[in-house]
């Protein structure tokens, strides 16, 4: 091969990678803010919950009857982000129940589920919800563990 025929092949490859990346980088919102947010829909109970990511601890945290908080993240350059929350409370009867699972992933059933890629989850009694933002309806996802 002759030396014009090689930067042919190598800025034919380069246009090649170019393309793939700024595909990649379009399919996922990246750069968008995401968030996830929790809400205590118990009775008369506090939600106590420590949720973290790979690389980052929100920390222990609890909600009182009627609140909620959320905290926001961009989508890592892999679109690998994740974080999982370990949820918990001890209700009137002095029971306790826990759970532990993904709020947020870059897996295409989460994010159908949540309705995009904010998710918005719901502690009630009988388990744990996840609104989809785009049916406008709680779908229970987890059961409390006792």
């Amino acid at each position: 091969m002759n030396q014009r025929t090689i930067s042919q092949l190598s800025s034919f490859f380069l246009i090649i990678v170019l393309a793939f990346g700024i595909c990649s980088a379009l399919s996922t919102p990246k750069l968008d803010k995401h968030f996830v947010r929790i809400v205590n829909n118990l009775d008369n109970s506090v939600l106590f919950y420590h949720c973290k990511s790979k690389d980052d601890d929100i920390g222990l945290r609890k909600l009182q009857p009627g609140e909620n908080w959320q905290f926001s993240f961009h989508i890592n350059f892999f679109e690998s982000t994740l974080f999982f929350c370990n949820f918990w409370y001890t209700n009137s009867s002095k029971i306790k129940f826990h759970a532990v699972f993904d709020v947020f992933s870059t897996d295409l059933k989460l994010i159908q589920d949540c309705g995009g890629y904010s998710c918005i989850w719901i502690a009630k009694e009988d388990g744990l919800y996840v609104y989809n933002s785009e049916m406008k309806m709680a779908l229970k996802k987890h059961d409390w563990e006792k």
